[in-house]
């Protein structure tokens, strides 16, 4: 009896058990999925190189990149991307930032992250590997790296002249925080290769590369949105029996991309500086691995600039008092103000403002006035009578048959200022001002 009445129990009691579990594992899951708002993705090729018969010739430096996406619902900040090495090998290092920063990336939008790596130039480079990571975290959201193991692979690659650089278009003077295009065109074999890659050396300390967009004539209309074309599906794992071939699916008809190329960078500014920006076409076809025989060809020299020196901007605001036309009649005074602001991204200095004395009034001697605030400036009042010709001018009263007080001789007033002007509020305004009476 008590056996039957344990039995019944202990099923209960495992029932219970699976149930909890199967509750804290969806509520763990749940929490999860509900902040994982990256993904973190490859977009070069893991096959680098140097030139199979002198490696002191060639390219030497490759983009090795990775996509990152926010697959939340909301914005993500202070996106960081770290490039990891895994492995220690003398011949193949960074040439430039390890670590890139964005400070926003946008619900369901992307961005890459690229780093150059540069080989060694020397024999001993040949087949030598680094295995390595890209790490991205952002504020909220735990580190995500890219699938490990993967390394960087050193080939003999062959000079040939079926790859060829037609163009690069793009500025050869840009400034700090400016988006630009540049964009490459280049031919391969008319029936392009099984994994294709022409892309722009560029700096990722000057450069910030925000999209690309390439098109290729095989197979016909083919499009991608980076430089990496894996047309017949490559197996990057270096732990694979199949590694380093075409082991499938094809991304492109026929496992190949290639023809003719168009390849154009959006990119930002990020710093000052004097770069060599250069085209490479690498691709393996049959054993075999290729590069452009024009290697080199490119803008070779990008000036890279400040933005625009600061500059101010003075605007003037001219008003009148009274404006009802019952008002506007001979004998009455009218009196103007003439307000001036720096809006611009600079103080302004040596500032003169003038204005003419309107028709068919007289000016009233004494009238003018002037509201600098805290501004700090001073100011100088001239008079001409010779509508600005000279500024020696004293106005008096009864000046050229004006009634008293009033001077009809006087043509224009000129403001002159010492000082500089802030471009900060509320520093940056003040207003002058004088009055003249209708004839």
């Amino acid at each position: 009896m008590r056996s039957r009445a344990f039995k019944p129990s202990r099923v209960r009691l495992n029932v219970l058990v699976r149930r909890v579990f199967l509750l804290a594992l969806f509520f763990v899951c749940g929490v999860q999925s509900a902040y994982a708002g990256l993904t973190v993705t490859p977009v070069s090729w893991n096959v680098v190189g140097l030139d199979s018969n002198n490696p002191t010739i060639g390219p030497d430096t490759f983009q090795i990149g990775a996509r990152v996406c926010n697959t939340g619902g909301t914005t993500v900040s202070n996106v960081v991307g770290d490039f990891i090495w895994d492995s220690t090998n003398a011949f193949i290092n960074l040439s430039g930032a390890s670590t890139l920063n964005l400070s926003s990336l946008n619900a369901g939008a992307c961005t890459d992250f690229y780093y150059p790596v540069t080989i060694t130039r020397s024999s001993l480079a040949y087949n030598a590997t680094r295995s390595y990571h890209i790490a991205v975290s952002a504020t909220g959201i735990s580190t995500i790296t890219t699938p490990t193991p993967r390394e960087i692979y050193v080939e003999k690659i062959i000079s040939q002249n079926r790859n060829s650089v037609q163009s690069i278009v793009g500025p050869t003077t840009v400034y700090v925080g400016q988006t630009y295009t540049y964009t490459v065109n280049a031919t391969t074999a008319t029936q392009g290769y099984e994994q294709l890659e022409a892309f722009l050396n560029l700096s990722n300390v000057i450069f910030q590369v925000q999209a690309i967009a390439t098109t290729y004539t095989s197979p016909p209309a083919a499009t991608n949105d980076k430089f990496y074309a894996d047309a017949c599906g490559w197996d990057n794992n270096p732990l694979s029996a199949t590694y380093r071939s075409c082991i499938g699916p094809a991304n492109y008809s026929g496992g190949k991309a290639g023809g003719t190329i168009s390849s154009t960078y959006t990119v930002k500014i990020l710093s000052t500086g004097v770069t060599t920006a250069s085209a490479l076409i690498m691709d393996f076809s049959g054993s075999s691995y290729h590069y452009n025989n024009d290697f080199g060809l490119g803008v070779n020299s990008i000036t890279i600039m400040a933005i625009p020196a600061p500059v101010p901007n003075v605007g003037l605001q001219k008003s009148v008092s009274p404006t009802s036309a019952a008002q506007l009649i001979p004998g009455a005074d009218l009196v103007y103000a003439i307000a001036f602001t720096n809006s611009g991204t600079a103080s302004a200095s040596s500032l003169v403002v003038t204005d003419p004395i309107p028709a068919n009034t007289d000016f009233k001697v004494g009238s003018v006035t002037s509201s600098l605030g805290t501004t700090g400036l001073t100011m100088a009042v001239a008079y001409s009578n010779n509508g600005g010709s000279t500024w020696t001018y004293t106005p008096v009263s009864g000046g050229g048959g004006a009634s008293s007080g009033y001077d009809r001789d006087v043509t224009n007033i000129k403001w002159t200022f010492t000082g500089s002007l802030s471009q900060t509020s509320p520093n940056n305004t003040g207003n002058v001002g004088f009055t003249s009476r209708i004839r």
